[in-house]
């Protein structure tokens, strides 16, 4: 599995609705449970981006469908990195 950082920033839609926001995580967290994910964590964050959500799947592939999937909403625009634990980083760099 690979871990990956998705930085969201929300649209006037979902923020006009934040009342619905544990419903839309909810389904987002089946979204990426149904694509052999784990919602490992989600943050609420001020600044330039209003949520980042890390998040582990077996695939890009995996990654680029729940993105699709959520994004048909209309509720956030994303950008998404893959994250590298510190010991593969020292495995790689040897």
């Amino acid at each position: 599995m690979t871990l990956y950082i998705v930085l969201g920033k929300l649209t006037d839609i979902a923020i006009a609705k934040m009342k619905e926001a544990k419903k839309r995580d909810d389904t987002a967290q089946q979204i990426i449970q149904s694509a052999g994910g784990n919602l490992i964590s989600l943050y609420y964050t001020l600044g330039r981006y209003d949520f980042v959500a890390i998040v582990e799947l077996p695939s890009p592939e995996a990654l680029a469908n729940v993105i699709i999937n959520i994004s048909q909403w209309g509720t956030l625009s994303t950008e998404s990195m893959t994250a590298i634990l510190p010991e593969q980083m020292y495995k790689m760099a040897q």
